[in-house]
């Protein structure tokens, strides 16, 4: 008899939809918020939230399969530690970019032969369609910020920050990198620069607090706030083909003294035959963003060179991205 390994092993590979599905409606529904500390059962929270109480026990039945809820024996559900990652004011909370994820980039996957075929987005300019619906552009920077607080701490710990001076956060979002960086090492002074959009979400603290902070609004394809001491591009370049990372390195070079330095901080592809985080980054942008990607060392490496920078070491942290530090030539 034909051992079958293989073939279970790929359909529980591409059955892993329906667990991250599970996920999404918890985090929609703000069922771990709901819940509370003393448990629920499922016909309660139903009567609460206005959905079916049998599909609602359903759906969480495969949350506690997944660790996320437990269920006792009275059919009574709880939220373990982990699944307090989806409670709205948890300290690892990531509610929104759960919701961001599922309402933006798996939408996408439905389509993504569209962009293998043609190398096209699925949604054409992704920022422009943002600007064009206020609602969904705050969806996505609320799941952007609670990415990047995962991302801030593990950052920090591998970079040291104390001797950055004034810090020009270029494409900042709202403000949330910037404000760990700014709560853990009190001698910086720093400048959120992004769209208005964004920069209204910082100024409302949805980025959580910016002491010694001053804002600027703009586009980093036309000019780059000036004066700083270290510039930092956190997760912005994977966004944009070469020719238009290559026009927002040279701007934040003429605004830099010769001295400063640049952080580009972003995921790495990894090596053949290796399944990385930046694989899975990758395909996102495939449905995401015309010309985005994520590139090796190497390719960072080349147009770091190509607009006038010299690549002086990449570190690597405890999250998918690393820091490569940069300086003038």
């Amino acid at each position: 008899m034909k051992n079958f390994g293989h073939a279970k092993s790929m359909i529980d590979l591409f059955s892993r939809y329906i667990p991250t599905r599970a996920i999404y409606i918890a985090a929609k529904l703000g069922l771990a918020d709901q819940i509370g500390d003393d448990g629920a059962n499922a016909s309660a929270l139903a009567k609460k939230l206005n959905v079916n109480p049998d599909a609602l026990y359903r759906v969480m039945r495969v949350l506690a399969g997944i660790g996320v809820l437990r269920e006792d024996d009275n059919e009574r559900f709880f939220v373990t530690p982990f699944g307090d990652t989806l409670r709205q004011n948890s300290p690892q909370s990531v509610r929104d970019y759960a919701i961001y994820s599922h309402e933006f980039i798996y939408e996408r996957f439905g389509k993504i032969m569209d962009s293998v075929r043609t190398g096209e987005p699925v949604i054409g300019d992704f920022f422009a369609h943002l600007r064009a619906n206020p609602e969904q552009q705050a969806i996505f920077l609320a799941g952007s910020g609670n990415k990047s607080r995962v991302e801030t701490a593990a950052i920090i710990a591998a970079y040291d920050f104390a001797p950055c001076g004034r810090v020009i956060d270029v494409g900042g979002g709202n403000g949330s990198f910037l404000s760990g960086v700014m709560t853990a090492c009190e001698q910086l002074s720093a400048v959120l620069f992004d769209q208005s959009a964004a920069i209204e979400a910082a100024q409302a603290g949805r980025g959580g607090p910016l002491p010694r902070c001053e804002f600027v609004a703009g586009n980093f394809f036309e000019f780059v706030s000036s004066g700083g001491d270290t510039y930092i591009l956190k997760r912005v370049l994977d966004d944009w083909p070469d020719e238009k990372v290559l026009l927002i390195l040279q701007n934040c070079r003429q605004a830099m003294k010769s001295e400063s330095r640049l952080l580009v901080i972003e995921p790495l592809m990894g090596r053949p035959n290796e399944m990385t985080p930046g694989h899975f980054a990758d395909m996102n942008f495939l449905v995401t963003f015309k010309g985005g990607r994520i590139r090796t060392e190497q390719e960072h490496f080349k147009l770091l060179g190509h607009a006038g920078f010299r690549l002086e070491k990449t570190i690597p942290t405890d999250s998918e991205v690393s820091v490569l530090e940069a300086f003038a030539v």
